[in-house]
């Protein structure tokens, strides 16, 4: 069986980045449209999200100037009907302070366009730090400096 090489894809570029414009402009429900509605859709972040509800997904609100900011080299590839997108994004908070993200989404053409099926959104935290900050988070158990 032969495969083909995926190949730069500019239309799932430029789908994710008008993801991230809509998002920032506080248009949640034009966001949404850019989400899949296929059953095998989730989207994953590094807080703890684990969404794989169409409802739960689409029911937030967005707040205007707060979403992501496309990083220096967003990349997209496509084979056929299906398609992949990473980026170094930042997340912009309504006040002004960023944090740096990495995003990987997975995007099949459907009839309206492309459209994110998957998306891993997650904070850059190095992999030292990630331990104590996980026990942080999830269990409320103080930091422990190294070498204390």
């Amino acid at each position: 069986m032969t495969t083909e090489a995926m190949a730069p894809s500019a239309e799932i570029r430029d789908t994710v980045l008008e993801f991230y414009r809509r998002m920032l402009a506080g248009e949640a429900n034009e966001a949404n449209e850019l989400i899949s509605r296929d059953p095998a859709m989730i989207f994953i972040g590094s807080a703890g999200e684990w969404v794989d509800d169409q409802d739960a997904l689409r029911s937030g609100t967005q707040v205007p100037n707060e979403g992501l900011e496309a990083g220096p080299n967003p990349v997209a590839y496509a084979n056929g009907d299906v398609g992949w997108f990473v980026d170094q994004p930042h997340w912009l908070f309504a006040d002004g302070s960023r944090a740096e993200m990495r995003m990987s989404a997975v995007l099949q053409r459907e009839t309206p366009g492309w459209r994110i099926v998957h998306a891993h959104l997650s904070v850059a935290v190095p992999d030292d730090q990630c331990v104590m900050l996980q026990r942080r988070w999830k269990y409320g158990i103080p930091a422990i400096a190294p070498g204390s």
